[in-house]
């Protein structure tokens, strides 16, 4: 074996081609993408009743990746609260009652000190709910399975299911029997 051909099959072997990274890429985005949220949908039940405008809905939420719901943020201009979730959901979609969310969840206000119950101000004071996979620490805000703006006059004045996803949190009146939307 000449000097040259050493040379070249050494360089060869110690220097990867230039195509390896490229070949990696498409590995590298399944695995990123399989690990991700994949959104979903929260749905406010609009009953249509003058009561609803001195309480809390029902909601339901739908998450179309593995991670169901761990937390759900609901604030507006003048009240903040947290529920996290106390175990593991499976079933779809999962209702919960705002109003009294029950033993799956415990409730805490904007400061973090623990809160027993949950009600809304004025009918018309426009409220923002938050739905993601991860309980996470104080401050943070990232809806990825969904969001949702809705006010309690709103809902008392319609009947069916105001929607909003991860990607839009303006709500659109659906009939309840179109919950969840598909992924």
């Amino acid at each position: 074996m000449s000097i040259l051909q050493r040379s070249t099959a050494r360089r060869s072997i110690s220097r990867p081609s230039a195509a390896s990274p490229l070949v990696a890429l498409p590995l590298a985005c399944l695995l990123l993408s399989a690990c991700a949220p994949e959104g979903g949908a929260v749905g406010a039940i609009a009953t249509g009743h003058f009561s609803a405008r001195h309480h809390f809905p029902v909601i339901m939420v739908s998450w179309c990746g593995d991670s169901p719901p761990a937390r759900i943020d609901l604030s507006s201009e003048e009240h903040e609260w947290r529920l996290t979730a106390t175990r593991e959901f499976s079933e779809q979609p999962l209702e919960v009652n705002l109003a009294a969310p029950g033993e799956d969840w415990t409730i805490t206000d904007g400061s973090g000190a623990p809160a027993y119950r949950i009600a809304p101000g004025s009918p018309d004071l426009e409220y923002l709910l938050g739905v993601t996979s991860e309980a996470g620490v104080e401050g943070e805000n990232e809806n990825d399975i969904a969001s949702l703006r809705f006010d309690t006059e709103t809902l008392a004045g319609d009947d069916g299911v105001y929607v909003g996803t991860h990607q839009d949190d303006q709500g659109s009146l659906v009939d309840r029997a179109a919950f969840p939307p598909e992924c």
